[in-house]
This record gives C-alpha cells, sequence and structure tokens, in this order.
C-alpha cells in the first residue's frame, strides 16, 4: 500500500505530491480554492474492480459528484472532494493513461490516497449511519485528526484535518524536517533500508530517494514565489515509478539524497526567514504552457512540504514497527 498526498503536484489534484508516493493532492492544506482551476480531462486514474460498485460508494459514502458513466467502454468519471475530475478504470481496461490529461497518474487498489478538510464531523456521521465499519478516526503527536475508510477496492482514503501553524511555528516545523528524518533512520543497518511495509510498497530506501526528490523539485517554485509572485511557473510533470526504476531508488545508498534533502531545507529556511511576510504570495503552477494550472501560496508549499515528509517518515516507523527495529 502506497500513500498519496493529495494536493502536491498531481499532487495539486487529488491524489498531492505523494505520498505515494500521493502525493495528488490537491496535495489542501489546501491549495487556494478560489483560483483553482479545473482541468478539461482527469488527470488521475482509480482502477476498480467494480464500476457500479464503486459508483455506488464513492457517491453515498464519500459524497464524490458522478459527472458521467461509460458502461460499454468500462469507465466513469467523477468528482472528488476537492473537485477534481477522477476516472474511474474497469479491470479490462489496461491503461487508462491515454484517456488523462497531464500530470498522468494512475492508483491501484492498496494505495492510500489523503485529501486535506477542515472538518469531517458530517461526513462521518453519514458513514455511521449508513453502517461502514471499515474506517476510524486517528489522532497523531501533531494534534493532526484523519479519518480513514477503506473502499471495496482496497483503497484507503484519509480525510486529514491538518494542524494549524503560525508563520513561525510552520518555520520551525520545516526546519526541523532534517533532524526528524535522522531520528526515524537512527539506529537502522545498510540491510534494515531494503525493508518494506508490506509487499510491493516503497522500501525505506526508496522513500529517502523520494524525499530528495520532492524536496528538491520544491525549491524553484517556492524561490520563484518569492520572488515573483502572481507570476506562472510550469514544471513539466515526471512519471514517479519510472524515475523510481531508472535512478535506481532501489538500490543507491541513501548518503548523498539525505545531504540533498538538508541541504535544500537549510536554504529554504534561510529563505524564510530573510523574506518575510509573503506567506499569502502565491504563483499559478502549470505542467504545460497550455495547463490551465492551479494556484498556490507560500504557506501552502510549505504546509506541503511538513505534511508529505511527516507522512512518509510515519511510514518508515510503521515499517520498523512491523520488522521490529
Amino acid at each position: 500500500m502506497q500513500t498519496v498526498l493529495c494536493n502536491n503536484d498531481v499532487l495539486y489534484g487529488i491524489l498531492n505530491y505523494a505520498r505515494k508516493p500521493i502525493s495528488h493532492l490537491s496535495l489542501n492544506p489546501s491549495l487556494s480554492r478560489k483560483a483553482k482551476q479545473m482541468p478539461n480531462k482527469a488527470r488521475v486514474a482509480i482502477k476498480v474492480f467494480d464500476l457500479d460498485r464503486s459508483i455506488a460508494f464513492y457517491t453515498r459514502c464519500l459524497n464524490f459528484k458522478l459527472v458521467e458513466f461509460q458502461p460499454d467502454a468500462g469507465i466513469a468519471y467523477i468528482r472528488d472532494s476537492d473537485d477534481e475530475l477522477v476516472l474511474l478504470a474497469s479491470p479490462h481496461l489496461e491503461d487508462p493513461r491515454s484517456l488523462l490529461d497531464e500530470h498522468r497518474q494512475v492508483f491501484k487498489p492498496g494505495d492510500t490516497l489523503d485529501f486535506f478538510v477542515d472538518t469531517f464531523e458530517t461526513q462521518h456521521a453519514r458513514l455511521v449511519e449508513d453502517g461502514l465499519t471499515d474506517m476510524r478516526v486517528e489522532e497523531n503527536e501533531r494534534g493532526e485528526r484523519k479519518l480513514l475508510v477503506t473502499d471495496p477496492n482496497g483503497y484507503h482514503f484519509a480525510f486529514v484535518i491538518p494542524v494549524k501553524r503560525s508563520p513561525e511555528a510552520m518555520i520551525t516545523a520545516y526546519a526541523g524536517l532534517s533532524d526528524d528524518i535522522a531520528a526515524a533512520l537512527d539506529g537502522l543497518t545498510e540491510a534494515d533500508l531494503d525493508l518494506e511495509r508490506a509487499p510491493n510498497e516503497w522500501s525505506i530506501r526508496q522513500i529517502i530517494h523520494h524525499l530528495a526528490l520532492s524536496t528538491s523539485l520544491s525549491l524553484m517554485s517556492i524561490e520563484t514565489v518569492l520572488v515573483n509572485p502572481g507570476s506562472v511557473f510550469v514544471r513539466p510533470p515526471h512519471d514517479q515509478e519510472k524515475w523510481v526504476e531508472v535512478l535506481d531508488y532501489k538500490h543507491r545508498p541513501i548518503g548523498t539524497s539525505l545531504a540533498l534533502i538538508s541541504a535544500v531545507q537549510a536554504h529554504i529556511t534561510q529563505l524564510l526567514r530573510s523574506v518575510p511576510n509573503s506567506w499569502d504570495h502565491s504563483i499559478v503552477r502549470k505542467f504545460t504552457t497550455e495547463d490551465e494550472g492551479h494556484t498556490a501560496t507560500l504557506s501552502d508549499m510549505i504546509t506541503i512540504q511538513i505534511e508529505h515528509t511527516t507522512a512518509h517518515l510515519d511510514e518508515i516507523r510503521q515499517t520498523r514497527k512491523i520488522h521490529h527495529r
């Protein structure tokens, strides 16, 4: 099971910045909803076992909206809680990527999809009333509350109420991420880095390389919003799983990735302190020049980095617990 953080580069769509490496996400600490623009086509596909049953679950239990159902083609389109268009694909549709717009991302049963919300009390009450038992409410040591729901296909939907932080608290939390990573890895051997939380999930080693990628990719957009607020920032999408394979996340030592994470985070922390009063400044982020894009504030970007990293560190801690490390 991989986790996807919604509102992250599709992660600013459904399914953000991957905790799956979700990140979509919309990745919320949500993007500034008032300026968020809808894509003409879905950028995300969810492979399901039964379209009818899945549509019924998503619309009734999760309050997603059915947009179009094409039973003969084995597909349906829904809008999720962030109003993002999502393609549901039946098993006989081997590769739904051709039906997706950039950034193309396909999820499979077992993945975890995170959505940031202001509250989930009404939704939780409705699920209880409907008799759904495969769900729970959790609160972590950071005070973050989440409603976890498992659908008929084995996807895990996490509706997260993020911690509200002041600018100074946000800087402190971001600046401490490198130390948090070091603490999560403390005492592990080189062989331990190849442990997985479950089959077909990323190993601890792969998670660290992924964090190096996401941290480094955040740098230019953060610098852009500080220097040129209101501008358009275009960054071509990347096939996350292809990067994992081609860049050999499975075998490479993690030393250089840890150094990269530490250096970029220290650099960004210095910038945040040197260019104050920029938290509400925003840019329009696009994958292509033709893309309508979405608006993201500096506060959105830093919050996403904090939540994304801490979510992956939770996965590393869970992996250590499972393997008694």
